[in-house]
Order: C-alpha cells, then structure tokens, then sequence
C-alpha cells in the first residue's frame, strides 16, 4: 500500500489591485484633409479641461462567520484551530469558521459543537437539537462513507440504520504507559510490557522493591476497570431488561476478581488512586508513579511534561478468561450540528468535516492529540519515521478497538453514558479504595443503587 507523505496544506492567495493610470491630453496636430473641417477646428473653443477624481474602490465585505464551540483541553483545542485555520485558508467555505468556548452566551446556537460527556448529555436531553451528520452531507451533496469505528459504536452516534449523527471527532480508548527508564533501572525488559494483569503485579512488586513508591496509578478508575475491563473480557455492562430498557450487569465474577485484584494493589501500595477523572495523568508524566492506565487522548500532556522514556502498551487482559481480550471501548469528544442551519451554513459544515476526514488530516490529529484516526488511511498517513511513542499510541488504540469483532455480551451501553450511573459506580468504588466493602459487596450495591436508572435514559431518573 503506498503510504502518503504528511505534510501541512497551506493555502496562499494572490490578490492583484488594478492600478489607476492618469490619462494624458495629447495634442495632435489635424490632418491635411479639408479647409473646412481644418477651420471648424480651429475656430471651434478649446474643451474645458475637467478631471474626474478616479472612482474610491468598494470597502471589502467581510466574511460571514460560523461557530465552532468546543470543550477541549489545551492539546485537543490548539489542534482544532490548527485544523480551523488551515481550512479557512484553503477558501473551501462560503463561511469563515471561527472557535469559541462551550456554553457561550450567545441567543443563537453556535452551528458546530464538540461536546464530550456530561456537556453531550445535556444536549440530547429533551427535544432534539441537531442534524444528524449524514443529513448535513446529503443536503450539502458531499461524498460520505460511515466512518467505520472498530468497535460497538457508541449509542448516541449511531442514528437509523447505523448512520452518523455526528462526527466522532475526538475517539479514544484506555491503553497503559510505562515509564522504561524505570523498568530499565530494576531490570524489567523495556521492550516487553507486561500484557496480563498478574505479570504486571510481578513487575509492579520488583518497581515497588527498587524503591518506586507509586509502581501503578490509573485515571478515570471506572470507567477502565469497570466498563472496558467488561468489554475486554467479553462480559456484558448491561442486559436487556424487557421492555424496561437494561439492568446493570457488573457484578459478574470477571468484573469481582478483577476489582479484587485491584483492591490487593491498593492495600499493598502497589496501585495508588488520586480521584475519578484524569488526576492520575500528572503522577505519572510528573515521575511519581511509573505505570498508568488512561484514556490514549491522554498522550499529549504525558509527551510535554514526561523528563524519561514513555513506553505504551496495550491494557493488559486475564490470561486464565475465555475469549479474551476481546475490544476495548470507543469514545470521547463528538462534533454536532445545531438545528437550523442555512443552506450556505450547510456547504461550509459539510466541507470541514470533508476537509478534517482527510488522511493526512487524520493522522496530524492524531499525533497532536492522541485521538484515533477515523480511517484506514488516516492510519496509513501517520508515518513510520515518526518517534515510536507517537506513532504507538495510536496503533496500540487502533488494534485494542479492532481485536475481535464485538458480541452482544461486550456492546456499548446507553447505561454508561448516564452521569447518574457514573456517579453510583465511582462513590461505590471509593468505598473499594477505603476498605468498607469487598469487591462483591461493591458491584452488587452498584447494581441495586443504579436499578431505576439502568431503564431511564433521561437524566432526570
């Protein structure tokens, strides 16, 4: 396959002024024609002489602007204006694009917004307030292929018939970074990671002899070693509980030994947890712990602060579970478009999300960010001459969401998306953390605590 060379698409625009020239009176002598026509212009009264000022050229009109409103961290943010930038210069848009903060102040709707989690959840809450994508592409007639997501595609993505209702513009999946310069020190081989649960408590117990105190730390605990530990292992999230919607699952004798086993950890000191979300990130690229577990949008903070080598690994899997690994989980950051647009705005839209599902696009995105290509060739177009790390941390991602093809045991469940839900699954695993409840004892209160969510998709439940 021929591999695309990266390279920065810029656009430049040459713009050429027409230059006034003052029109000089010539006097010519008359031909020799005939006296008569040779005296009526002699004796005819010299013109008078006027000058007209040379018209003032039009005020250039500005270009209409859309809005493009985002959640994003630092990374995530300075990539999309890049992208932003880059098409406002191609001229591709009758509209400028232009950024702004989430949750402006605005009367209007901004047309385009990446939301992410509870900022998506409020959103879809209620009365619709989008177009799906594949409508915008049709309207605007732009070619579109289903972005073809490795995985059991999120729920809120997928509308009728498997179409797009938007863009899933920032995907990411839990992958573990491993500190080699560390494992190099107490004689852990650097080029092989360990890919079980129980040989990385070996290397975590040699870390934790060769004096690292924090040998292993993982972001967003829940959401790792509940839902993708789940779907990693084949084992369901949730069931279909008649026609009541789902019934929460979790409780089942993977997802118990698996948080048994991270319960040793803690109390060992093998495994240190400093809260729900991505508070973990900083301990590790800060060199305070030297394995994490974290979503692979995390890279681009660990590549800027990290002072040692950064190895990336798949997320290790039991060894001793039929069938695994199986995939891990699709999701993160997702663009929509606001309802109402005009067919102007419409053009413009649906040329972005042409111009960002370039390949070479694709793979700048995801060097930049840590998000997945949307595409085959996007991942193609990430170049091997690239650092490893760089080029690892997708492929690593890429390959966890394409292991096996997903069942309806490890399917995404609406459930999840629940920030209700979310909030039952972490208060109870910090009872975990504290030592007031077994792991058991935690999933099941889990299961009861969520039972009149599970079948509510409002977050009112």
């Amino acid at each position: 396959m021929l591999k695309k060379s990266f390279a920065a698409l810029l656009a430049a625009s040459v713009v050429s002024w027409p230059l006034a020239a003052a029109a000089a009176t010539e006097v010519k002598k008359p031909a020799a024609t005939s006296s008569k026509s040779a005296t009526k212009s002699a004796t005819k009264p010299a013109a008078k002489s006027t000058t007209k000022s040379a018209a003032k050229p039009a005020a250039p009109q500005e270009t209409p602007e859309i809005e493009l409103a985002h959640g994003l961290d630092e990374a995530g943010a300075s990539a999309l204006q890049t992208l932003v930038d880059e098409f406002n210069a191609s001229g591709k848009g009758k509209q400028k694009v232009v950024l702004a903060p989430l949750g402006g102040t605005g009367e209007k709707p901004p047309a385009m917004q990446v939301l992410d989690d509870e900022a998506r959840q409020l959103f879809l809450e209620g009365k619709p307030r989008y177009t799906p994508l594949h409508e915008v592409m049709t309207k605007a007639k732009e070619k579109f292929a289903a972005v073809p997501i490795p995985a059991p595609m999120p729920p809120y993505l997928a509308g009728t018939k498997g179409r797009l209702n938007a863009l899933p513009i920032g995907l990411t999946t839990p992958v573990m970074f491993y500190n080699k310069d560390a494992f190099a020190r107490v004689g852990l081989d650097p080029a092989a990671p360990p890919d079980h649960w129980f040989t990385l408590q070996a290397a975590l117990g040699q870390l934790r002899d060769g004096g690292y105190a924090c040998p292993y730390t993982s972001a967003r605990p829940t959401q790792i070693h509940v839902d993708n530990i789940s779907a990693w292992h084949n084992e369901p999230f949730a069931r279909k509980n008649g026609k009541k919607g789902e019934a929460l699952a979790i409780n089942g004798l993977v997802q118990v030994k698996h948080l048994a086993l991270m319960s040793s950890w803690y109390k060992s000191r093998y495994l240190h947890i400093f809260g729900r979300g991505d508070e973990a990130v900083p301990m590790f690229s800060g060199g305070q712990c030297q394995v994490l577990t974290a979503r692979s949008s995390a890279w681009p903070q660990i590549k800027r602060d990290a002072k040692f080598e950064v190895g990336v690994a798949a997320l290790p899997y039991h060894d001793d579970i039929r069938q695994a690994p199986r995939h891990t989980l699709a999701d993160g950051a997702s663009l929509w478009v606001s309802a109402g647009r005009s067919a102007s705005e419409t053009q413009t839209i649906a040329r972005f999300v042409t111009f960002v599902l370039d390949p070479d696009r694709q793979a700048q995105w995801a060097r930049a960010t840590g998000f997945i290509p949307l595409n085959r060739a996007g991942m193609v177009a990430i170049s091997p001459v690239d650092a490893p790390t760089i080029d690892g941390v997708a492929r690593v991602a890429l390959r966890q969401l394409a292991s096996k093809p997903g069942t309806a045991e490890s399917h995404q469940s609406p459930v999840a998306d629940n920030p209700k839900v979310r909030a039952v699954l972490d208060e109870e695993l910090e009872e975990l953390w504290a030592d007031r409840k077994p792991a058991k004892a935690v999933l099941d209160t889990a299961v009861q605590r969520v039972g009149p969510c599970a079948a509510a998709t409002s977050l009112s439940c």
